[in-house]
């Protein structure tokens, strides 16, 4: 019995393969009435009766003598002879009109003098095929007059004769006409086209342009045309795997420049007009226009190889010709081609390869180029345009080219792709709110561009990130809070849903910036001062409803009320909301500890802003000292240092590097003072807080920031005093025992703890590591094949001397390598440890140690013979039988005592 599954695939994919059938013929059936090219006699002739001064009348036929007289002037000359001229023109544009046919007829079609071209012997050219050499021409008309002279030609600027030349060069007279398409920027309305005359005189008459579109068929008969291809539309919307495009190749190849709707020649163009047409009518699909290159590999013979055929699409533009391709190429696959010719019985474009390899021939590149019109679903537009991916980068690329295409002449026509990429935009689903965000962050900015609120609200109710910087600029150029309709704008909530203070003052400093560039003519400042009271409001408003706090908000609170020293009552009212911010998260060290940090450091700041950082300075001692944390202060005060300064710290010498260790320090001097000035135990707690988080340093800390804090804390306490001393012993302790770490022991037997490793269950693993925590065996035999599978779960396994049978490993044996690699470097470290020490007071530190003094800067308390002894007092220390010398230790809060 046949798998139904397998019915329904044949049944979708005939459906499929019956639509595009329909489509291609829809668009095949739609032909040019007339010719691409025209060209008759004119048998009649009406001498125009060209004056040119000073020559005066032309005779006709032209001598050599009046040639070269022409030669020398250049005047303008008299339109006709009374109204004979008019009359011969009439009937070359009628009959041009027909064997073309231009919609309409020749009623729709009108011919302008261009210029007067007088050729010697062998000067002719070739029609251009560059726009750019005739910049403006839309059409050229030219009739050939007679010249006696068999090798020359003049091209007259009015007139219906021309001479035509035999063979032999003789003259005759007559008049001819020859027309043609080209890839030049000429056009019978919305058709290119280029007209051109004679042999070697000239006469261009500019412009022949068809000035009106009547549809050559009835209106009814375009309608049903419209109406069948709309409903094929309809089909393929309901198709169970819809392409997201499909593309009808053209009948002739049209370089970028001149690849749009208005350009196309023939039967090209009454079928793109169709199908444009139709999508529009349809309202959900999108005509567009593209250059595709198509390469085909031969493998030249190759066995088993077959030839490969890639297709990428170069250049992609909206009907009316504005770029809408971002990057380079795209990648297009066959199965969305409505009509695929072979390329068997054509010539390529272009080849490469080929050439002779010795014992054979290189494989050949054909690449064939072929434009394209392409139909788009409005729900794949924006994964085609951006080839099915989508970052914020490219999203921002696009909308933007797409604002500045509809800023452009004959661009309105693009607003509707722009709401549409934005929609589909709107309607993605991405991996996180930060990609959210940024995404989302060009659709914002084109709402405000169309003026469309609801697009706009939409998108800040679905972000719970800022924009990118750069949006955030944009939308302040595009909104203006003058415009009533502003107010149906949600600024505030894409301003501020992030949440995070500092990150909220970013977003608004950015679109105060964009909003005042963009109106940086303005000469209201009413109006400025206006502007800016309602961006400090919403501020204000973020400060006192925030719920969020982080370390990086610290310094945002310090630059508000600084930025502000020009506008006092905006300063004096986001102070009140700073401190309100502040009051609500006193008691968090995420706040206080990188918040005493920026205070202390603008202590010095002599302008307006000077009493409002210190009465918040006052405000915040007694909850920083109390919730004071080493590691966050640590972390805090060297992110605010450039990596540069750190790295170089260590090699500088003198009063470079005195001034580095304080700045890596942070100002904890000044931070000791203070709380001594206000209140007398501050400084007590400030100590007992430093020696209970130093534990939480990391190692990296430890080696950086700690001797440099301990530089600073050292200058500034009394070391006369228990607390004082018990901090310094325990940062010192930490210091050393972190940096140095203990000394690696000598092996006494086979025992190798520190070479054991995780087995995950491995038999030969853990066989190894029973073998490294036995004393007494040194040996272990492997298995075949098991020396890598050791070698690669043992991280120390080169530690091991291998024992080889021939190319074989069969066995290992420990060794002291391991110990002789390690204990080198810790004497380095313990050398440059002692050298940080000594340039530490030593007088303070000889206050704090007492007795045991030497010993510390022997670093004793590293070295193996006092392992025993360290372990002990730790202990003891624990269980409270004493204090240890050494180990850190952290006292009970109480008065200072006077060691005199």
């Amino acid at each position: 019995m046949p798998d139904s599954r397998d019915s329904d695939d044949d049944g979708a994919a005939a459906e499929k393969a019956d639509l595009m059938y329909r489509l291609r013929h829809s668009i095949f059936e739609v032909r040019a009435s007339g010719s691409f090219a025209a060209f008759g006699t004119i048998d009649s002739f009406v001498n125009p009766g060209i004056f040119v001064d000073p020559i005066g009348i032309l005779r006709l036929p032209l001598s050599l003598e009046d040639a070269q007289a022409l030669a020398q002037t250049s005047h303008n000359a008299p339109f006709g002879k009374g109204d004979q001229t008019l009359p011969c023109l009439d009937r070359v544009l009628k009959r041009v009109a027909g064997e073309l046919g231009i919609a309409g007829g020749p009623s729709c079609v009108r011919a302008e003098l261009y210029n007067m071209l007088l050729y010697e012997k062998g000067a002719m050219f070739k029609p251009p095929q560059d726009t750019e050499k005739v910049p403006g021409m839309f059409g050229t008309l030219s009739i050939c007059l007679p010249s006696e002279h068999t090798g020359g030609a003049v091209c007259l600027c009015h007139g219906s004769k021309s001479a035509r030349f035999d063979s032999s060069g003789n003259s005759a007279f007559g008049a001819s006409y020859l027309t043609w398409y080209a890839d030049v920027v000429h056009e019978v309305g919305s058709r290119p086209f280029t007209i051109c005359f004679g042999a070697q005189t000239h006469c261009h008459l500019d412009r022949l342009s068809q000035y009106k579109s009547d549809p050559p068929e009835s209106a009814s008969a375009l309608d049903a045309r419209i109406g069948q291809f709309t409903q094929a539309l309809t089909r393929w919307q309901g198709l169970q795997d819809e392409p997201h495009y499909l593309a009808y190749p053209l009948d002739h190849q049209y370089t970028d420049r001149d690849l749009k709707l208005a350009h196309l020649k023939g039967n090209d163009f009454d079928r793109a007009h169709h199908v444009a047409q139709s999508c529009e009518a349809h309202g959900k699909y999108y005509m567009l226009l593209g250059n595709i290159e198509m390469c085909i590999t031969d493998q030249n013979g190759e066995e088993g190889m077959e030839d490969e055929a890639v297709l990428s699409l170069d250049h992609l533009v909206d009907p009316q010709g504005f770029d809408l391709l971002i990057g380079s190429t795209r990648s297009v696959s066959t199965d969305n081609l409505l009509r695929c010719e072979s390329c068997k019985d054509r010539e390529p474009d272009t080849q490469r390869g080929g050439n002779y390899l010795g014992n054979q021939y290189a494989e050949i590149d054909q690449f064939f180029q072929d434009s394209t019109l392409i139909i788009v679903p409005s729900q794949y537009i924006l994964s085609f345009l951006l080839d099915r991916t989508l970052t914020h980068r490219d999203l921002a690329h696009l909308t933007t080219r797409l604002r500045g295409f509809i800023g452009q002449a004959g661009g309105s026509s693009l607003r509707g792709l722009l709401l549409q990429v934005c929609q589909s935009a709107l309607g993605r689903d991405y991996a996180n709110d930060e990609d959210r965000a940024l995404c989302l962050g060009p659709v914002a900015v084109s709402a405000a561009f169309l003026n469309d609120p609801d697009l706009f609200n939409a998108v800040a109710s679905q972000v719970k990130r800022s924009f990118a910087k750069d949006d955030y600029s944009a939308l302040g150029e595009l909104i203006c809070f003058d415009d009533p309709s502003v107010q149906k704008f949600n600024i505030n909530t894409a301003i501020t849903k992030c949440g995070k203070m500092h990150q909220i003052h970013e977003n608004l400093n950015t679109f105060r910036d964009g909003f005042f560039k963009g109106r940086s003519s303005r000469s209201d400042q009413l109006q400025v001062n206006s502007s800016k009271r309602c961006l400090d409001t919403l501020l204000y408003s973020c400060l006192h409803k925030s719920e969020q706090v982080c370390e990086q908000d610290a310094s945002t609170l310090v630059k508000i009320i600084a930025e502000r020293e020009d506008a006092p009552f905006s300063q004096h009212v986001l102070y009140r909301g700073v401190r309100i911010f502040i009051e609500h998260f006193q008691n968090s060290n995420l706040l206080v500890n990188s918040l005493v940090v920026e205070l202390l450091s603008q202590s010095n700041h002599q302008g307006r802003s000077k009493n409002y950082l210190d009465t918040l300075l006052r405000n915040i001692v007694e909850s920083a000292v109390s919730n004071f944390n080493l590691c966050q202060y640590a972390t805090y005060t060297t992110s605010l240092i450039p990596p540069k300064q750190i790295n170089s710290s260590s090699r500088s010498r003198g009063e470079h590097a005195s001034a580095s260790l304080s700045r890596r320090a942070g100002p904890i001097k000044a931070f000791y003072d203070y709380a001594n000035n206000c209140k007398h135990d501050l400084p007590v707690q400030l100590l007992q807080r430093i020696q209970a988080t130093a534990s939480e340093l990391t190692i990296e800390q430890s080696n950086g920031f700690l001797v440099s804090f301990l530089s600073e804390l050292i200058s500034v306490t009394d070391t006369r005093f228990n607390e004082a001393k018990s901090c310094i012993r325990s940062l010192i302790t930490l210091y050393i025992i972190r940096t140095v770490g203990h000394e690696p022991k000598k092996p006494t037997d086979w025992t190798r703890l520190e070479e054991m490793s995780t087995c995950d269950g491995d038999d030969d693993c853990l066989k190894m590591n029973t073998l490294l925590k036995d004393p007494e065996a040194s040996y272990h035999a492997l298995g075949y094949g098991r020396f890598y599978v050791m070698e690669s779960h043992f991280h120390l396994f080169k530690y091991f001397d291998v024992e080889m049978q021939g190319c074989k490993p069969v066995g290992v044996t420990k060794t002291n390598k391991w110990w002789e690699e390690q204990h080198p470097q810790w004497q380095t470290r313990t050398e440059k440890v002692l050298k940080t020490i000594k340039q530490l007071p030593q007088d303070r530190l000889k206050e704090c140690f007492g007795d045991e003094y030497d010993g510390v800067m022997d670093l004793k308390m590293v070295k193996i013979m006092d392992h025993a002894n360290i372990d002990d007092a730790v202990q003891s220390d624990k269980e409270g039988e004493g204090n240890s010398k050494l180990a850190s230790s952290v006292p009970q809060k109480r008065g200072r005592e006077n060691s005199e």
